[in-house]
């Protein structure tokens, strides 16, 4: 188990390094794009990572500053995203800087979502948050693939916050503890070639 984390470290690091050389052109795209709008490049928020602990979760930035403080839920009718931001959601570009997480080691490229203290403290005790972080938090997971079109469940709900707090965290909390009582490279392996083909179809829509 140990050279297999230890393996599994390697490729986070590797990976993370590759594809932002890989993406160079798409961040500076990017950026130059936010910086003409007059908005930060970059969205950074402090998230849950591995055994609670927080740190900054980077993110292109895809709303106008203080959007958040309006809400934390957003659905596919969410009138906040700018006409970039929603391009950016829509192809998960958004979540790219988040590669910097990984080779800081903040992230891996597999895990649970990292989410936000002050929002799960209120749907989930420490003990479950403690369960949900056992290992560090990935850019794709379990729950990552089966709500990545998380929006537009919660748009289709009649109350999408507590829709979320009665089915969607919990499934989710479930789906985490069971990645990490399920963790090798195969599955790591495996979550990865979904992940892709996911997002070569939801790219082909």
């Amino acid at each position: 188990m140990k050279i297999q984390l230890f393996i599994k470290y390697l490729f986070d690091k590797l990976s993370a390094l590759v594809g932002l050389i890989i993406l160079s052109p798409v961040f500076f795209i990017v950026s130059l794009i936010l910086k003409l709008q007059g908005e930060d490049v970059f969205f950074k928020q402090k998230r849950l990572g591995q055994f609670g602990e927080e740190f900054f979760a980077i993110k292109f930035t895809t709303m106008p500053k203080g959007s958040e403080k309006l809400g934390l839920i957003t659905t596919t009718n969410d009138s906040r995203p700018t006409k970039l931001g929603k391009f950016l959601r829509k192809t998960k570009i958004n979540e790219f800087p988040q590669l910097i997480n990984v080779l800081k080691g903040d992230m891996s490229i597999v895990g649970p979502r990292p989410l936000i203290k002050s929002h799960i403290l209120k749907i989930a005790s420490e003990e479950q948050i403690i369960d949900y972080y056992q290992r560090r938090p990935g850019l794709t997971g379990y729950a990552t693939l089966k709500y990545h079109h998380e929006d537009r469940l919660l748009d289709e709900a009649n109350n999408p916050q507590e829709y979320y707090k009665d089915v969607i965290f919990p499934d989710k909390l479930s789906l985490e503890i069971q990645y990490h009582k399920d963790w090798n490279l195969w599955v790591d392996s495996k979550v990865l070639i979904k992940t892709i083909i996911t997002l070569i179809n939801d790219m082909i829509k």
